[in-house]
């Protein structure tokens, strides 16, 4: 129950290993914002400084993300993995030489940016959802990669993975889904024909937000 409180407390204002979808690039504007509103929660948190462990865990945590996220069935995802596991053995001898019996510290943080990065897929995916069918490859492989981290997830929570996800997950659904119609809203009182594609990609993201709500909610 720790790790869980210690989630929901901490994810919307300092989530880690959240990054920067390539096509949101090239969306309009609106499109970007939705997909950067994890980022952006980033800049919005406490402005403590970072101690030396802060920053040694929050790479480790970043590194479990990107290991988590790739597909071993690709040969050089698993020359990555490798790396990867190479670099975050590192980390956590230099952690342990300042915080020695660090696992549960490492654990904590290492969820945290496990759950976040969950989120900030689902968001992601509800907006590749407006632009492609559900069974398009770049749809398909953002959900791969969501269940990996599940997995992910469960092998540092076996007990109840959902009650450390779900909430967590829920609340940045919400937060999304509010932004989204507060967006509309806009557009709707100033409403011009050049408008009726923001309008309609985000009436598409609010319908896929919503089943994503159910899943997280029940």
């Amino acid at each position: 129950m720790q790790v869980k409180a210690a989630i929901v407390a901490i994810a919307v204002t300092g989530m880690t290993a959240v990054t920067v979808p390539a096509f949101a690039l090239v969306q309009p504007a609106f499109a970007r914002e939705a997909i950067l509103l994890v980022q952006r929660s980033l800049q919005n948190g406490n402005s403590k400084p970072e101690t030396k462990l802060d920053v040694l865990l929050r790479e480790l945590a970043n590194l479990e993300v990107e290991k988590a996220t790739l597909d071993v069935k690709h040969t050089s995802s698993n020359e990555a993995i490798e790396e990867i596991d190479a670099s975050i053995k590192a980390l956590r001898n230099r952690i342990d030489e300042i915080l020695p019996k660090s696992n549960a510290a490492i654990s904590n943080i290492v969820t945290e940016a496990l759950v976040s990065k969950i989120a900030a897929l689902e968001i992601e995916n509800s907006l590749l959802e407006a632009y492609h069918t559900p069974y398009a490859e770049v749809v398909v492989s953002t959900e791969n990669q969501i269940r990996r981290l599940w997995r992910r997830v469960a092998s540092i929570t076996p007990q109840n993975p959902k009650d450390v996800i779900n909430p967590v997950v829920s609340a940045i659904l919400d937060t999304e889904v509010a932004n989204l119609k507060a967006r509309r809203a806009s557009l709707a009182t100033r409403y011009t024909p050049d408008d009726i594609g923001d309008l309609l990609t985000i009436d598409l993201q609010l319908g896929s937000l919503a089943q994503r709500q159910a899943f997280y909610n029940s």
